[in-house]
């Protein structure tokens, strides 16, 4: 398992309609790290079907990165404790 970061630009004004994808991304054990960003622990072979099914939820006008994080992070004052993110980055590979 590896950390993957999903990234995504929504539109302020349309957030209401991100509740499924917020939803989505809870049910699949995705960690909200900021706003917009959250990090899911997956075999690095699944993130293309991650990154697809999110794809088919957000919309055409929006923007979607699925990324594997490495070991080279630095954070500050995310929505999730330190401890929390450190034990999520247990898996990241070089």
């Amino acid at each position: 398992m590896a950390p993957f970061l999903i990234s995504y630009d929504i539109n302020e004004k349309d957030t209401f309609e991100y509740q499924p994808l917020w939803d989505k991304l809870k049910a699949l054990g995705a960690v909200r790290i900021l706003f917009s960003e959250w990090v899911i622990l997956i075999q690095p072979s699944q993130y293309v079907s991650l990154y697809n099914e999110r794809s088919s939820i957000i919309q055409a006008k929006d923007r979607l990165l699925v990324q594997e994080l490495g070991r080279s992070c630095a954070w500050e004052k995310l929505l999730i404790s330190d401890d929390e993110f450190r034990a999520l980055m247990r898996g990241a590979r070089f």
